[in-house]
């Protein structure tokens, strides 16, 4: 074999915003380089200045995947690209953390444009460096032991200290990007029309919020102002390599706590909407956060518009919904790592003075579901947040508004936007005795217990909000058991009993097909994102009513737009047998969450303005890493000085035998006999 390929599809690739690239990209026909294995200091200096079979391709452990060396090696001209070896990872391999981010996620696109605190103490911003070198990450342990067994050890390892010279093991990694630069010209690259065809070098990112009201009031209806409680999270996050993104306190904590939540509160829902004076709820999961505030910002955007929740055709739509609407603010950050066993609060400066009653509620709320909150400093800014669009937006600090999360300062997640930030990092996994995936879907957690409870006090104090009343229903709990289920399904395994019950039946076989946990990266534009759909459907089944119908007319209906309707699997009719669909009534919907740079009635936006959002992520074809040979210079120069003396003598021979061919092909006699 020539080239033994490797399985890996992980890797760095290339984002764009309006000023710059980030990210990595080999040349089109690939990144070549003699295998190292770097153990040492002395393997650094031995790839940035003594190694004679330069160009090299060092290998790393995760432990040595830092910014100060990544930066260096990309620097030298002696490296030609980076892998590094992240099989069974665990966050005991990187004791101080590490997050791609930077210190201060989204500075300068929030409420405040500054940043005054290093809320990400283990961000070092690599994602945001423009490395200009494919780099791959190893996660099948196949592929290392191609890489170190069948390649490094018995070809390039050093003997007794000294260098092995040609032949040497080498890798080709290919991951071309097509786009270059900067966005604005990636964008104007894109909309050109050469040969009668476009040619996309990139693409905005974006994908879509999800968005449930508690109450369904229709368009002919009036929305009193200071009418609607938001409470929401955010759903994506970002690593350095494709298809490593686990995100688990970085935003599953938030997700699973905000459904837990609102299937806890949608028991009293006929009772809070038949209140006159009550107040809507609205449960919001932002998509592209993580990128400037991408869904937030999109949101705000379509309710100045006053087009939001979006509704097209229809007599009856769900009335619209803009800042003068929203009583209050609520949202969810990192919830799953407690800074002192404790929750915190953080409020922006200007919004104190109305909070107070709000944060107070909320405390007496926790103590009774065994949960403590307490506030942050006044005087702090707040982390970043989606909030911050809101209070933005509003100015003069008149928007309540707090969000929740487990840090005092300082993040207490290390692994925030990272590859690292998986189910173990916050004791949501479970003990090595207990294989059975069954066992594990309703095993009890310290984190589903924590969860629990936080989204009981949530509930508890959402009920107070809207309705002013002070005495909890008994019901009013959410239910340990969907928590369960919800942190096996996002963080461990897609193949769970709650995503196959609410899947659409045509799209079950996508499902099963999945073998790890949907990537929580918000992708780009084209189509929905996995997490974002399985978010609305177990949404929809949490909130929803079952309803007599098939799978032709579980829809809505050109009379009232105010409801959606899910076509479900359902529950099994027998164990392991076939499953009873079901249609599902809500009025969970899908909004926009694509920059307002790229809307379609944006006109000459200033690229420069960071108003908004504008990252793009590069297309590109596929992503290869393989294993070959590489012989020595002598022994190329021989084989090409061969090959072209061989071409030569050919050449001559073939001018002699054509030269005389009359003498060497002499026509046979004519056949006499006839």
């Amino acid at each position: 074999m020539i080239y033994i390929p490797l399985e890996a599809q992980n890797a760095c690739f290339r984002l764009l915003n309006a000023t710059n690239q980030i990210g990595c990209s080999s040349a089109q026909a690939g990144n070549t380089g003699a295998v190292h294995y770097m153990q040492t200091d002395d393997d650094m200096d031995f790839v940035l200045k003594t190694g004679t079979t330069n160009p090299y391709i060092p290998i790393l452990d995760a432990k040595d995947f830092t910014t100060d060396k990544v930066l260096k090696l990309a620097k030298s001209d002696r490296v030609n690209g980076i892998v590094v070896i992240s099989v069974n990872l665990t966050t005991s391999d990187l004791p101080n953390g590490f997050s791609a981010d930077k210190s201060c996620p989204n500075e300068g696109y929030g409420n405040h444009q500054g940043c005054d605190k290093k809320w990400n103490a283990a961000g070092h911003g690599m994602l945001f460096e423009d490395l200009d070198i494919p780099i791959f990450s190893l996660t099948a342990q196949g592929d290392v032991d191609k890489i170190l067994t069948r390649c490094w050890e018995p070809f390039n390892k050093p003997i007794n200290g000294k260098a092995r010279t040609f032949p040497v093991c080498a890798v080709q990694l290919l991951s071309p990007m097509f786009a270059a630069k900067d966005a604005e010209t990636c964008i104007r690259r894109s909309n050109l029309i050469n040969d009668l065809s476009v040619t996309i070098y990139c693409d905005p990112l974006g994908d879509k919020n999800v968005v449930t009201t508690l109450k369904a009031i229709p368009s002919n209806e009036t929305r009193p102002p200071k009418s609607v409680i938001v409470v929401a999270t955010r759903v994506d996050s970002f690593s350095m390599f494709q298809n490593e993104f686990p995100s688990a306190d970085t935003t599953v904590t938030g997700i699973v706590t905000l459904l837990a939540t609102a299937k806890a509160l949608w028991k009293l829902q006929d009772f809070i909407a038949s209140q006159k004076s009550s107040k809507d709820v609205m449960f919001a999961f932002f998509q592209g956060e993580a990128f400037d505030y991408i869904g937030s910002s999109r949101m705000l955007y379509e309710m100045k518009k006053n087009r939001f929740p979006a509704a097209t055709g229809g007599n009856v739509k769900l009335q619209t919904i803009d800042m003068k609407h929203i009583a209050q603010f609520v949202e969810l950050s990192q919830v799953g790592l407690r800074d002192q066993d404790s929750l915190w609060l953080h409020v922006d400066p200007k919004a104190h003075n109305q909070t107070v009653d709000m944060l107070a509620k909320l405390k007496k709320y926790g103590a009774a579901s065994n949960t403590t909150f307490n506030e942050s400093p006044v005087a702090d800014s707040l982390p970043p947040a989606s909030l911050q669009t809101f209070l933005k937006e509003a100015g003069d600090g008149s928007l309540p508004s707090f969000v929740v999360t487990d840090h005092k300062e300082a993040f207490t997640n290390k692994f925030y936007n990272s590859r690292l930030d998986v189910a173990s990092s916050i004791g949501a996994d479970y003990p090595k005795d207990m294989n059975d995936t069954n066992e594990q879907y309703n095993a009890n957690t310290t984190q589903s217990e924590r969860i629990t409870g936080l989204a009981t006090a949530l509930a508890q104090y959402l009920f107070w909000a809207a309705t002013g009343n002070e005495s909890t229903p008994e019901e009013l709990q959410a239910d340990i058991e969907d928590v369960n289920h919800m942190l096996f399904c996002f963080l461990h395994s897609p193949h769970c009993e709650l995503f196959n019950y609410t899947i659409s039946p045509d799209n079950a076989d996508a499902l099963n097909k999945n073998k790890q946990p949907f990537p929580f990266y918000v992708t780009v534009t084209s189509s929905t994102n996995q997490v974002t759909s399985l978010i609305q459907r177990v949404l929809g089944y949490f909130t929803g009513k079952v309803v007599n119908g098939s799978a032709d007319n579980c829809k809505v209906t050109d009379s009232d737009e105010r409801y959606s309707y899910m076509w479900m699997q359902g529950p099994m009719k027998t164990p392991g047998g076939s499953r009873e669909a079901v249609c599902y009534k809500n009025t969970v919907k899908l909004s926009v969450a694509e920059s307002p740079a790229f809307a379609d009635d944006m006109e000459d936006y200033d690229w420069n303005s960071r108003k908004y959002s504008t990252w793009t992520e590069s297309r590109w074809d596929t992503f290869t890493i393989r294993v070959f040979m590489i012989p020595s210079k002598q022994f190329q120069v021989l084989t090409l000085t061969v090959g072209i003396g061989l071409l030569l003598i050919s050449l001559v021979a073939v001018y002699f035998i054509n030269s005389s061919a009359d003498v060497l092909f002499q026509n046979a006699p004519p056949d006499q006999t006839r």
